[in-house]
């Protein structure tokens, strides 16, 4: 098969497998006072050093945010890009119910906090987060994203912190995702996930 046929035969095969395959609404969802209070479980995201080789990244966009002036304790709607942007197939949970995450034997869950923040000169702002749940014994809680495919994580997000001068950041997000196993179970020579910067999106605190 001559190279340029090949070449064709590789980009749309691309093209093909890169495509949406869920659409999340979290509006009706009451953001929780604290993204910490659930066990913390395994922390899934790469470190520097096991980051540089990791075949499995996830790439987390900010798509649209609404409104973009940005005052104390307002509630703003956000919509997010959660991407597989490796090589390798990523689990990733997709049910708003915390009660998925409850301890069952021989079940996996999983837990996905996509905070909001906003980069200012002195470091990231979390001015609030989205969160999902996941288990293996609870069906359509869970998604394996292949290779270039994504979901979209759209909700509403109350304001918890904010710049207190009047300022333009970039509202970006990113992906903590954590992994409970079964006591039996050994996750030995497992995958951590790879993060990938995603698109942002400028905002304007107001006092």
């Amino acid at each position: 098969m001559p190279f340029k046929t090949i070449l064709i035969v590789g980009l749309a095969s691309a093209f093909l497998s890169a495509q949406e395959v869920r659409q999340i609404d979290l509006r009706g969802v009451q953001q929780r006072s604290n993204s910490e209070a659930v066990a913390a479980g395994k922390y899934m995201i790469c470190g520097t050093d096991d980051a540089r080789g990791a075949p499995k990244a996830v790439r987390v966009s900010v798509e649209s945010l609404a409104p973009t002036d940005i005052h104390p304790r307002q509630q703003i709607s956000v919509v997010l890009r959660v991407e597989n942007y490796g090589r390798l197939p990523v689990v990733f949970p997709v049910s708003p119910d915390i009660a998925v995450v409850q301890p069952e034997n021989g079940s996996v869950r999983y837990r996905a906090v996509l905070p909001l923040g906003a980069g200012v000169p002195g470091g990231v702002i979390t001015m609030g987060w989205l969160e999902l749940y996941g288990s293996t014994s609870q069906p359509n809680t869970t998604i394996s994203l292949r290779s270039r495919e994504w979901i979209t994580v759209r909700g509403n997000i109350r304001v918890n912190h904010w710049s207190p001068a009047e300022q333009r950041a970039d509202a970006l997000s990113v992906l903590q995702l954590y992994k409970w196993s079964p006591s039996n179970s050994t996750d030995l020579g497992e995958q951590c996930v790879k993060q990938v910067r995603g698109a942002s999106i400028t905002v304007r605190f107001k006092p």
